[in-house]
Parts: structure tokens; sequence; C-alpha cells
């Protein structure tokens, strides 16, 4: 039997040095290595990004309301959502504001609201007042107050015809308008008798109604 402590020699007689052991690592079963897989790290984000863009589109879609638009035109008396003819004198306020409408109604002033879609919206202004800057055949100061069973301002007063001429259309924006020009709104009007023609806008289709 061996003598236990020997050392084992070499063929030169001199002790043999000891190998450190080598531990061999198969890098193709490695998570690690899957990770540091440069080529397939931007595919997969790019899967990701567009997952989730897909996502956040569907989501809009889905909380965007269809729009139904109405299909008949309305008489007066006015109420909001309605569908009204197209008359009078129009003041254009930008994309996000209802346009003014002037218009006379059975010789009665009218001033209404009226949305992109041409329909009656909600009015902005608690009153107002017309002075007229030309000779008509009536007073030449009025008074405008809010409609009762109608969305809308108007006058009382009978306006004789024709209907051709220069006026002043003062808004009063609030309820305890003061003597701060803010509170107040006013437009130069010229109206001309052709515009008492009342004119049936473009009714919409089922493909514009359901349109978002």
């Amino acid at each position: 039997c061996p003598t236990h402590g020997t050392v084992k020699k070499s063929e030169s007689g001199h002790p043999e040095a000891r190998r450190p052991k080598r531990w061999l690592i198969d890098v193709s079963t490695s998570p690690n290595f899957h990770l540091m897989n440069y080529k397939t790290l931007p595919l997969c984000l790019s899967f990701l990004l567009s997952l989730a863009a897909v996502s956040a589109w569907a989501d809009e879609a889905a909380e965007i309301e269809v729009k139904q638009l109405p299909t008949e035109i309305s008489e007066p008396p006015y109420q909001i959502g309605q569908l009204v003819t197209e008359q009078g004198y129009y003041i254009d306020r930008g994309e996000d504001l209802a346009k003014i409408n002037f218009r006379v109604v059975s010789n009665k002033m009218r001033v209404y609201w009226i949305d992109s879609d041409g329909l009656i919206a909600e009015p902005d202004a608690r009153g107002g007042s017309v002075r007229f800057t030309s000779n008509v055949n009536a007073r030449t100061f009025h008074n405008l107050i809010q409609l009762d069973g109608e969305v809308g301002l108007g006058s009382l007063v009978i306006v004789p015809p024709p209907h051709t001429f220069n006026l002043v259309l003062t808004l009063i924006k609030s309820d305890d308008a003061g003597d701060d020009a803010d509170d107040y709104a006013i437009y130069p009007i010229r109206h001309v008798y052709r515009m008492d023609v009342a004119v049936d806008p473009e009714i919409p289709t089922p493909e514009m109604a359901e349109a978002p």
C-alpha cells in the first residue's frame, strides 16, 4: 500500500506541481447568456412598444362616443341641440366657440348661438341690447331678454320691414355685470332684407351622423 503523505514525482525526479482544476460552463443553457443576446433585445422592445400603442389606441377609441345629429329641421321655439334653418347674420368667433346668430323672425329680433353642426347651443350671455345706427321704422334702442320656453335672447317689439339696417349688438356676459368692459361683448351688424329668407341646411346623412 502507498505511504500516506508521499508526493508524486515526475520522471525527472522532481515533485510534480498540482495543477488547478478548470471548470467548464455551458453558456448555451445559461439564462444570463440569453439576456446578453443584443440581437434579440431590439426586436423584443419593438414588439412590446407596438402592443402598448395598440392597447392605448383601442382604449381611446372605446371612449369616443358616437355623436348623433338630428335629421329634421325644427321650428321655433328652439331648444338646445335642435337643427335650425340658416337665416340672418352670423358672427364667427372661432372654431371653439358657437357662432352668434342675429335674425328677424316674424318681425321680432332674435339672437341664437349655433354650433359647428348648425345646432342650437347654450347661450353664453344673460341679456343684451340692440341699438340701430341707421334709419328704421322703429325706435332706436331695444333690450334683449331671455325668452320664455326657448333658448336664446329676443325682443318683444315688432320691427316692421324692410329689415335693412345697421345696428350694434351688445351682449351681457353675466347677471352681475358692472362697468367693466370685459363684462360685455359688442358687435356691429349690417342686416339686409335678403337675410330674412330661411334656407334649409344640409341634412346630415347616416354616415355623417355616425362620424365621431
